[in-house]
């Protein structure tokens, strides 16, 4: 009989729980029940592609779907744990604000006002846009690698941080910083990629930021991994990325610089405790 991997274990808990805690907590029906349904297609989904699936189609199509599910299931936890925001901590943001101002303002200033710096600007857009890509490129090196059999390890690592990231809405809630109008900061260079980064957030995201950062805790996680699985070029470039998703966050105010350093720290907690575990 077919089991779920750990992975998969790690998911239909993670969408359970937040089902439990939407009945816990003072959300309207119409939210609880998107939960409910969200939570229920998520473990649904699972179950099929680890049980079911892979008893009607040969294993190489079961392999493949199983292994590519999780990119499914990123994007459900995210919208279910969207359902929970309802406000923003006001006093938290001024908070982060404030420290961003102390520590961007100047080089934000620096890369506007000079052609090499709004290159830069651009190029920090274009390593933020890769995170969009970055799991499914993820999953294709492991392929390509031969690393099929490792990718249970590599999504426990990269869904322990993610659902760490979004697991925090329903207690963290804040908006991302460029929908503050900071006072402080400099008008950012427009262009293609800024221009399509804003036109995602916007049709895509659930208007609320996550702390720590979901999108630098999961590109992060998936470099790290791929470090212990992978030879060592493949995953130095990958953490290279991330790195770039990072600074791409805070230069285009997409996240907080405190979101970043903890979406760091989360990565990096999740592959030590996994590793460690497997």
């Amino acid at each position: 009989m077919l089991f779920p991997r750990v992975s998969e274990w790690i998911s239909i808990v993670a969408f359970a729980a937040l089902m439990v805690l939407a009945w816990q907590r003072n959300l309207n029906r119409v939210r609880q029940a998107k939960v409910a349904g969200l939570g229920a297609a998520a473990i649904g989904v699972t179950v099929f592609a680890s049980m079911i699936l892979p008893l009607a189609v040969p294993p190489a199509t079961a392999s493949v779907v199983r292994d590519s599910v999780p990119c499914l299931l990123l994007l459900l936890f995210y919208s279910q744990a969207g359902q929970f925001v309802t406000g923003a901590d006001f006093e938290l943001e001024k908070r982060l604000e404030r420290l961003d101002q102390r520590w961007l303002c100047r080089p934000l200033e620096w890369c506007s006002g000079r052609r090499i710096g709004v290159w830069i600007l651009t190029c920090l857009e274009a390593a933020y846009f890769y995170y969009y890509v970055s799991i499914p490129l993820s999953v294709g090196v492991l392929y390509w690698l031969g690393k099929q059999r490792d990718a249970d390890y590599f999504w426990t690592v990269v869904l322990v941080a993610a659902y760490g990231s979004c697991g925090m809405l329903p207690f963290i809630q804040t908006r991302p910083p460029r929908m503050l109008g900071e006072k402080w900061s400099v008008c950012l260079p427009s262009g293609n990629v800024r221009t399509l980064n804003l036109w995602i957030l916007r049709h895509g995201s659930i208007q609320a930021n996550t702390i720590p950062s979901a999108h630098v805790a999961i590109a992060t996680a998936s470099a790290l991994a791929l470090l212990e699985i992978a030879p060592l070029w493949v995953g130095l470039s990958f953490l290279g990325a991330a790195i770039g998703v990072a600074l791409g966050a805070v230069a285009g105010r997409y996240h907080y610089a405190v979101d970043v350093i903890l979406g760091f720290a989360l990565a990096a907690a999740a592959f030590l405790a996994v590793t460690a575990a497997w």
